[in-house]
């Protein structure tokens, strides 16, 4: 699928330095992609498949090199800077393959074990037109007639407005190649006993990965850049679980355990026996070998997960359910790999990595109960609170040897975060071709902090010093509302009208979907009028000088509809599907961007509590498209 987005402006041609030039971009935005599937039922109990997808996104989206625990300004990823200088920034490139070949073998009419072998790759390319980060050149916004004069009351200095607020020459600030190449083996074994009573599956996973970094922050200053980080590592990861579904006189229990370890590689290990690292504290060092176990010469944590799932009939048509978990993720690559090698950055403010991090762990509780009306009428109301422990953040420390008497920013587990919500659904079956359901949920998500980045930003002088309080997420939805409808005609199903038959064997799903607008710290007209006329906004602070209400406030809601229709034929012994879909069919306005005086997306004229803002056009959510 191709486009050149709903925008104003585009570069002439996007240029993949990575995945053929040119060829498979011909627009501003450009997503490719391609299946393969391949079934061998040899006999009754053995089963070989092979599976392949490839997919490839070009186009100048910021958000490509964002990820979710990083602090970055809610945006929609267009480089506005860049507006009427595209085609000197950079284009993204972002590459995915993925091949799988699986065993299925029924040893009897209990048991079964499934092996799958498997090798993802992904590569995420960002550059301009293909150039060498030692090409780039500095940016420049230029200054044109008419000139725009500034001047202070209070002195005799008259200032000049260095141009538009858009760059007019120069290439983006950012050169980055990564890429993950990675092995994965995989064991399932699944049996139930003959009167259905037990249902055991058991299993692992073992993957082998190569992770390669090469991040080049403005490189016009020269060798490596401002800032840079450049490493690759070998990490080695996978789990083991055993579960057991018991079924005693109307109750269902789900036992279950599941442990999760990580190798983090050599190049941690390196850089913690090497005393060059002055990152790394001795301390550090210490409790890494303290908190991780050694295997054949390599160093591993790992993490022990349970979980527990009970549903017991109240009567016959209601259903008490609870469930508990303990659920891990490990920190991301840069939390851990940052800075741990050779570091010629020469920006004041840099992240570096923390080898000994551990897994970040969700601890979750569920509660509901399920009502059945009739056969075609069922009605769900559940409970939830989540408690996310270890949540990484950053930290500054005082550096010791040739960092002594500096400060450096690094990642601990130090952070927490929690949500607590309602959720309620009703199900409908009205009939053999229709079915709908509606669904709604409240919930709210606090925290210290919702970005890992924030001390960092303190360092810098972006952010204030934040006191220990739990506050609004900045993604946190307080609540959504949707409703799905769907009609299904299977083949020779179709019904008559008028005496007309309907074509059949096809599929329309219709889904609209309403949430609560994004979260944004309010700011308040001062009763100030500036000397060149703009009113002055600020936020609500405290006595600290800190926003007494940071993200207190929802911005406007968001609504969309999603249209999709399959059709399915065979053809000279083959299945195919025709499909047509439909994003936000009404073509909405949501707002993406939100100006913290009016709630708003930024609309011209405005007010606003900064001046560059007045000058940034509208930009809010994603325009209707169609693809077939």
């Amino acid at each position: 699928m191709t486009s050149d987005t709903y925008l104003r402006t585009s570069a002439r041609q996007l240029y993949s330095s990575t995945f053929h030039g040119k060829t498979f971009a011909p627009r501003q935005d450009n997503n490719w992609s391609g299946l393969l599937k391949l079934t061998w039922k040899i006999t009754p109990t053995h089963k070989l498949m092979i599976s392949g997808n490839q997919s490839v996104s070009i186009n100048q989206n910021e958000k490509s090199l964002q990820t979710n625990l990083e602090y970055v300004e809610p945006s929609p990823g267009y480089p506005y800077d860049f507006e009427k200088n595209l085609d000197n920034f950079q284009t993204f490139t972002h590459l995915n393959k993925n091949v799988a070949l699986s065993w299925t073998h029924t040893l009897n009419t209990k048991t079964f074990y499934e092996i799958k072998l498997s090798r993802f790759f992904t590569n995420l390319r960002s550059d301009v037109n293909g150039k060498h980060w030692t090409e780039y050149e500095e940016p420049q916004d230029i200054v044109t007639t008419p000139i725009d004069y500034f001047y202070n009351a209070d002195s005799s200095i008259v200032s000049v407005f260095p141009g538009d607020g858009f760059w007019d020459y120069g290439n983006g600030a950012t050169w980055h190649d990564h890429y993950v190449d990675e092995y994965t083996f995989k064991f399932d074994l699944n049996r139930h006993s003959a009167d259905n009573t037990h249902k055991f599956k058991a299993g692992f996973e073992t993957q082998f990965a190569e992770m390669q970094m090469i991040d080049i922050f403005r490189p016009w200053f020269g060798g490596l850049g401002l800032n840079n980080d450049i490493y690759r590592v070998n990490p080695a990861y996978g789990s083991v679980y055993a579960q057991d579904q018991i079924k005693f006189k109307g109750l269902i229990a789900n036992l279950g355990l599941r442990f999760d370890y990580w190798f983090p590689g050599k190049f941690v290990e390196d850089a913690v026996n090497n005393p060059e690292v002055v990152t790394i504290s001795e301390a550090t060092r210490q409790q890494f070998k303290n908190e991780t176990h050694s295997f054949f010469g390599r160093r591993w944590r790992g993490r022990v997960s349970p979980r527990l799932g009970i549903s017991h009939p109240i009567t016959d048509n209601q259903m008490l359910f609870f469930s508990y978990g303990h659920f891990s993720k490990r920190p991301k690559p840069q939390f851990v790999y940052a800075k741990l090698g050779e570091n010629s950055a020469k920006s004041t403010f840099q992240k570096f990595g923390n080898p000994n991090l551990d897994y970040e762990t969700t601890v979750a509780y569920e509660f509901g109960v399920r009502h059945k009306f009739t056969e075609n009428d069922v009605f769900t109301v559940t409970a939830y609170y989540k408690d996310i422990f270890d949540y990484v953040t950053t930290v500054n420390f005082r550096g010791s040897g040739r960092l002594s008497g500096r400060t450096f920013t690094t990642y601990l587990n130090l952070d927490y975060s929690r949500s607590r919500g309602l959720e309620v659904e009703y199900r409908k079956r009205a009939g053999d071709f229709l079915t709908g359901s509606i669904s709604g949920s409240y919930s709210l998500a606090t925290g210290k902090s919702s970005s890992p980045d924030d001390a960092f930003l303190v360092a810098q002088g972006t952010l204030n010093e934040k006191p220990i309080t739990e506050d609004y997420l900045i993604w946190d939805r307080p609540w959504q509302v949707s409703a799905v409808a769907n009609f299904n005609l299977d083949k020779g199903e179709g019904p008559k009208v008028f005496g007309v038959r309907i074509p059949d064997n096809w599929n329309l799903n219709l889904r609209a979907f309403a949430q609560a607008g994004k979260r944004y710290t309010p700011y308040y007209f001062t009763g100030t009028t500036l000397l060149n006329g703009r009113p002055e906004y600020e936020d609500d602070l405290d006595q600290n000088g800190e926003s007494d209400d940071p993200y207190g406030k929802l911005a406007a809601t968001w609504f969309w509809v999603n249209l999709n229709f399959e059709k399915y034929f065979r053809l000279a012994g083959l299945s195919y599907t025709f499909q047509i879909e439909v994003v936000n069919l009404f073509d909405r306005k949501n707002s993406q961007i939100i100006n913290p005086v009016t709630g708003q997306a930024y609309e011209l004229g405005d007010p606003t509590h900064e001046l560059e803002r007045s000058i940034l056009s509208r930009h809010a959510g994603t325009a209707r498209s169609v693809s077939v």
